[in-house]
This record gives structure tokens, C-alpha cells and sequence, in this order.
């Protein structure tokens, strides 16, 4: 190998296929591209897959900015990808190699290299793009659990939170939530509103709060937070509300909508959640594979580590807290001892 010459190899425990796509597609390069220190704006990604396409990033970095500007020169799907700068004369081959177990290795070849990136400092910084890659695909992998499984999930939410409600003083139905102005009852009474409400009266309930559904959950909830505690334990037991999926997110959104407001009675309480660890980490990746969107934050320069698992996300500042906690953030709440993520309006 000559000198100016680098190669980098690593084993993914993802299918090649899903290498290939995440190389090839900008809302998965967003996800992963640049060393850790690094982001690769979505709107700053070009990939014109062909030979002779061109192929450009942005990344941004408290220390600056870096464009990539090139052509693809090869482009053999989903086995070789190739690149050629000409700015510098920097040449890149990426092979995939499908290794018959689940894993694929992947071999970067650069030839002519400038010598600023043959430093040690921007070899390390590389690795750790291949960290991210690493990390994304094990988020890929994980919202790839089949419709089963996630609802599987769903039931044992919301058994576990009646059983921590049916076993508590009467008092704790009126102790605040993470849900701002609602008490635990109120929480309730949103979760099982599926168990209630039949297609037909959901239908004329969000008619009457003028196609508002945050004016529905207001009235819906401050009307039947006052059921008998016993009428809320049945409905959180309900095979209605287990089976439930909401309207265009199917077994995802189930879930998510059971363990998040789960734990806002659950946090709140300062108990651990009734949530498996699993549903949690599926909510965390659908949480940050939106960066943050469906509760209007901003996560830029933020990344997520959870304390008590693997789990890991983005980069920048990072935030350190137990799994049921991240969730609670990136939904938005506020959580008891005061902290909170940043929203893009403010």
C-alpha cells in the first residue's frame, strides 16, 4: 500500500442490504455521516446514485464546516460504491461483502489521501464514523422487529400500570403527572380513552372539539378523570385498548402511546416504569429517528445516552439518564428534578 493510501475495515452486524441503503440514502447518511464531533445536515446531502452522479455532504462541527464535494465513479449495487473528489484527486471505494451470518464487512480503500487526513487525529475521527454507522444500524435493526412483537409489548404496559395503581393509596389518583395541569387520573382516562370511545363517538368528540385533538384530549380527559377507579383498572385491562392502534402509526404508535404516558404517571411517582426495557428502547428509536419532531424539540448538538443500556444517540452535549427518563425528555416533559430539552421554538 502506498502512502498515501488508507484502508479501513469493520464487521456490521446488520444484512448487507441495509449497509447499502444507509450509504445511499440521505435520511439514513443524516443519521451517521462525519466523525462524532460532527453533523451531516439532511438538506446538505446530494446523492445522485449512478456513475457519474454526484455525491456531496455538509458537515458542521463546533469547529467549522466540511464539504464534500464528488462523482460517483462506480456504483455496484449493493456490493461497491466509489467516489472521486476532484478538488483533491482523493479517491474512495467502499466494498460490502456479505458474510453469510448476518453481518457484513465492509472495507474503505482511499487512495491519493492528502496528508491532513492521513493524521492520526482525522483517522480517529473517521473511526468514529464508523462507530455511528455501527450504532445506527443496531437502531435499524431494532425498529425491524416484526408487528408481533411490537404489540406484544403493548398489553403488559398497560397490566403493569393497573397493577401499581390497583396496589396504591387512593391519593396517588391525584398526585400530579409529567402531563402539565393533568393529575395520574387524568393520564388515565387519556390512555383508555380507545377502551370508551367507539370509532363513531371518537369521530363526534373531535367534531364537537373542532378537528383539535389536543381540545379533545382536554375534554375528554377532564370529563372522565372522574370514573370510578375501578372503571380506569378495567380499562387499562381492557382487550379493546391492548389491541388499539392508532390511526395511520399501527403497532408503533400503540406502544408508544402506552409506555409514554406510562411513564408520565411512573416518573411522576418516582416509581420504575411498568414499561419493559424493551418497549422502551423501540419508543427511544422512534423518539430520535424523528430528531425530535413529533414533540417539537431540537436536538441539534445533543446526544442522548441512556444509563441503564446501551443505548446512544447523536452527538454534541451529551444528556445522561436512565432509559424511562430519555423518553420523558424527548416527549417533551419536564422531568421532577427540573430538567428538560431544548424545543425549536423556543
Amino acid at each position: 500500500m502506498n502512502v498515501d493510501e488508507l484502508v479501513y475495515r469493520r464487521v456490521l452486524h446488520a444484512a448487507r442490504s441495509l449497509v447499502w441503503q444507509c450509504l445511499t440514502e440521505p435520511a439514513e447518511l443524516t443519521q451517521f455521516w462525519g466523525p462524532r464531533a460532527m453533523t451531516t445536515p439532511l438538506e446538505g446531502i446530494v446523492v445522485e446514485l449512478r456513475v457519474g452522479g454526484r455525491f456531496e455532504t455538509r458537515m458542521v462541527g463546533d469547529g467549522g464546516s466540511h464539504q464534500l464535494v464528488a462523482t460517483f465513479t462506480e456504483v455496484v449495487t449493493p456490493e461497491r460504491l466509489a467516489w472521486m473528489e476532484p478538488a483533491s484527486g482523493m479517491h474512495t471505494t467502499v466494498s460490502l461483502t456479505d458474510l453469510g451470518d448476518g453481518t457484513t464487512e465492509v472495507v474503505i480503500h482511499q487512495r491519493h489521501v492528502p496528508e491532513p487526513i492521513r493524521s492520526a487525529e482525522a483517522r480517529a475521527g473517521f473511526l468514529t464514523s464508523l462507530d455511528k454507522l455501527e450504532e445506527h444500524l443496531a437502531r435499524l435493526t431494532r425498529q425491524e422487529r416484526t408487528v408481533t412483537d411490537l404489540q406484544a409489548l403493548v398489553a403488559p404496559t398497560y397490566d403493569g400500570l393497573a397493577d401499581l395503581l390497583a396496589d396504591a393509596p387512593g391519593h396517588t389518583w391525584d398526585a400530579p403527572s409529567l402531563c402539565e395541569r393533568w393529575q395520574v387520573r387524568h393520564v388515565i382516562a387519556h390512555m383508555t380513552m380507545p377502551a370508551r370511545l367507539t370509532p363513531e363517538q371518537f369521530a363526534a368528540e373531535m367534531a364537537a372539539a373542532g378537528g383539535d385533538f389536543t381540545v379533545l384530549s382536554d375534554a375528554v380527559a377532564e370529563r372522565d378523570a372522574i370514573l370510578p377507579l375501578a372503571d380506569h383498572l378495567t380499562a387499562l385491562r381492557s382487550p379493546l385498548l391492548h389491541a388499539w392502534q392508532p390511526p395511520g402509526s399501527g403497532p408503533a404508535g400503540a406502544l408508544s402511546h402506552a409506555v409514554i404516558h406510562s411513564l408520565d404517571v411512573t416518573v411522576a411517582l418516582g416509581r420504575p416504569p411498568v414499561a419493559s426495557q424493551q418497549g422502551v428502547v423501540s419508543v427511544l428509536d422512534q423518539l430520535t429517528g424523528a430528531n425530535g419532531a413529533l414533540f417539537g424539540l431540537d436536538l441539534t448538538g445533543t446526544r442522548l445516552e441512556a444509563a441503564d443500556t446501551d443505548w446512544s444517540w447523536g452527538t454534541g452535549t451529551t444528556v445522561r439518564a436512565d432509559s424511562d427518563l430519555l423518553v420523558a425528555l424527548l416527549s417533551g416533559r419536564t422531568l421532577p428534578d427540573g430538567r428538560t430539552l431544548q424545543r425549536s421554538d423556543r
